[in-house]
Order: structure tokens, then C-alpha cells, then sequence
């Protein structure tokens, strides 16, 4: 039973954790540690129930305490909390590389006390506390990495409190071991954000011989390098602590560029088709829908009438269903008549279900 937590920095990911609790669970008592400005803010947005003057007061009678800091910091805070950690304490994080954290916690943690990494694949181009969002986490895959050991059968009956702490969140947990994260990490988010700084630097130094190339990027250039403007001070920390597996992953790119070139510098126009037709396939198995590493949700598109409380009765004709709207977009908008929205449900059933109610009212509704 998980009746006190402390987050240790609530800013953007610390303060939406807590607020997202605040809402499902206002039960829990929620302590929070930060700088003084920024706790004190946090308490004003009501992300935190208690404040505390240090990390031993933070953390000495939390059933969990959740470490929302940089890898590298949270690496050192695991060394700093672990004497104060009551035995049955749950130790976990939302950093995006997890095997240095688990062992480190393995070398530092007393007995009594566990560690299981966390990583919430969601988050926003805005830092801090100001722009912590209750709804940050839903529908986002939350990837909860057992101790090693540990099958997930045997996790799922001994960490049930906190799966379901997680999931109050609005988030959709997924259980994966760390050292196979943290290769999945590299492949998918740390080596395509390196990929998007070569390919802005390649155009840079392309600039300085046609200097109108930038005012032409746009498009797919444009899409790709998308995250060329990541702060480094948050990259530095994930590259540093993954180096092994981004290395990996860089060395395969390279393969597959290399060849790339080979094919064409021989001209062999077929074997290159082949790699297009490859990545077409696997490109469109990717869930166009989902947050990180989960199925996507089940799309319901309704084209919604511009009048007062029409989204309301729609909302209305599905909740009598017991039928809940995990995600809402906006896809396309024509003032004066109505626009079209991807309305997300957890189960094709549901969607069906959905459409054929929908349907039923007069409401235009379809299902790709």
C-alpha cells in the first residue's frame, strides 16, 4: 500500500507526475524537494502536499520516492538517499537511460529497499515547473524495467502498488529490462537525434557555397531535423551514460549508409530499390498513433459540427457506453461548418462500438 511519495525535483516531469496524482489519487500524501523558488511554486500549482527542507526529511518515511533529476545527478542522489530509505521503500526515476542506474543502485541500496528504473516516454519542448501538465503522461508509455532477477510475473505481484501509481497517472506501463531499454533508447530516440545535428551541420557547411539553401529546406528536411534544437546540457548527461549502445547503433547506421553508397556509386538501381521497398514495409508498421513503444490507441474520425457543445454531446453519446476518449486531435478545421477529430479508444471494440453509436446519432464517423 503506497500511501506517502517523495519527488525529488518538480519541474516539468516532477511537478506532472504530482499533479496528474493530485487528480486520481488526492488521498496520497506528496512530498517534493527542490530549490526554494521552485518548490515554492510547486506548491502553488498543487503538485506536491508537503515541502521539505532537506533529502533526508524528503525521503525517510516515503513509500516511494521518485528521482525526477539529469542521469548523471540521479546516479549521485541514489548514493545520497540510500541511508534515509525505509525498509520497503520503492527507489525509482524518469531518466532515459536506465542499465548505470540500476547498477549503481544495486552497489548502494540496503537490503529492504529495491530499485526499479522508470522511463515515461512523453515530455514537452518547455522545462520547469511553469509548464508541468496533470495530463503529461496519458496514454504514454511508461516503461518500468524490473530488478535483475526478477521475472515479470513475480514483478507484477510484488510492485502491483506502484504499476498502479503509475497507471493513475493516465500513463500505459510496459515492462522491459534495462540493458534491452537502453538499446531500443539508442536506436529509436539517442542515435536519430545525433543524425538530425549531422544533417543540419552537413546543409550548414553546404550553405557557405550556395548560400540560398536554407530559405529551400523545408519539407521532409524540415521534419527531420525537428530536434536539431535540443539543449545539449540535457543530451551530454544521455550520451555520456549510453555511450555502449549508441555506439552500436551509430556503427549499424554507418553500415547502412555506407552501402547506400557503395549501390549507387555501381549504380546498382535494383539492390537500392530493395532498400527502399524494405523501409517502406517496416516504416508502415510503426503504430502511427502511439507514444513510445506501445500498440497504438484504436481512431475513431468525426467530423464535428461548429455549433456550441457539439464535442459535449459526443463526449456525452460515448460516455453513457462506459466508453472513454483516451486521446482527442484536431486534424483539420473549416470555419463556419465544422472541423474533423481523431478521437483515440483503448480497444478496436470500443472504436467499433463507438462508431456504430456515433453513426446511429447522425454523426459522421469512419475508421481508416
Amino acid at each position: 500500500m503506497i500511501d506517502r511519495i517523495s519527488i525529488i525535483g518538480t519541474g516539468l516531469m516532477g511537478g506532472s507526475f504530482g499533479l496528474a496524482l493530485r487528480r486520481t489519487r488526492p488521498e496520497l500524501i506528496i512530498t517534493g524537494f527542490d530549490r526554494p523558488d521552485v518548490i515554492e511554486r510547486a506548491v502553488e500549482r498543487g503538485a506536491v502536499t508537503h515541502t521539505a527542507s532537506s533529502l533526508e526529511e524528503a525521503v525517510r518515511d516515503a513509500d516511494v520516492v521518485l528521482l525526477c533529476v539529469p542521469v548523471l545527478e540521479c546516479m549521485s542522489l541514489v548514493s545520497v538517499v540510500a541511508p534515509y530509505l525505509k525498509q520497503g521503500c520503492v527507489l525509482t526515476d524518469v531518466c532515459s537511460v536506465k542499465s548505470p542506474l540500476a547498477q549503481t543502485a544495486a552497489s548502494v541500496l540496503p537490503d529492504g529497499v529495491s530499485f526499479v528504473g522508470g522511463h515515461p516516454m512523453t515530455g514537452s519542448e518547455n522545462a520547469g515547473i511553469d509548464h508541468a501538465d496533470e495530463f503529461l503522461f496519458e496514454n504514454a508509455t511508461y516503461v518500468l524495467c524490473p530488478p535483475d532477477g526478477e521475472d515479470q510475473r513475480s514483478f507484477l505481484d510484488r510492485y502491483s502498488s506502484l504499476v498502479d501509481l503509475v497507471g493513475a497517472t493516465g500513463a500505459r506501463v510496459m515492462l522491459m529490462d534495462a540493458a534491452r531499454h537502453d538499446r531500443i533508447a539508442a536506436c529509436i530516440s539517442h542515435v536519430p537525434q545525433l543524425l538530425s545535428i549531422a544533417l543540419v551541420n552537413t546543409a550548414r557547411q553546404a550553405q557557405k557555397k550556395d548560400p540560398e539553401l536554407l530559405r529551400l529546406s523545408a519539407g521532409g528536411f524540415r521534419d527531420m531535423t525537428r530536434i536539431a534544437s535540443s539543449s545539449y546540457g540535457v543530451w551530454r548527461e544521455i550520451l555520456t551514460s549510453n555511450s555502449g549502445p549508441i555506439l552500436d547503433a551509430i556503427d549499424s547506421l554507418m553500415s547502412n549508409l555506407q552501402l547506400m553508397r557503395d549501390l549507387l556509386s555501381e549504380n546498382d538501381l535494383e539492390s537500392m530499390e530493395r532498400l527502399f521497398k524494405n523501409a517502406e514495409s517496416t516504416r508502415s508498421s510503426i503504430p502511427p498513433r502511439s507514444k513510445g513503444f506501445l500498440n497504438p490507441l484504436a481512431d475513431v474520425f468525426v467530423f464535428v459540427t461548429d455549433r456550441p457543445g457539439a464535442i459535449h454531446h459526443i463526449s456525452g453519446i460515448l460516455a453513457e457506453a462506459d466508453i472513454s476518449i483516451k486521446d482527442i486531435e484536431l486534424l483539420k478545421i473549416r470555419e463556419g461548418t465544422g472541423g474533423t477529430f481523431r478521437l483515440g479508444l483503448d480497444t478496436d471494440e470500443h472504436a467499433d462500438q463507438a462508431l456504430k453509436l456515433l453513426s446511429g446519432a447522425g454523426i459522421k464517423a469512419h475508421r481508416l
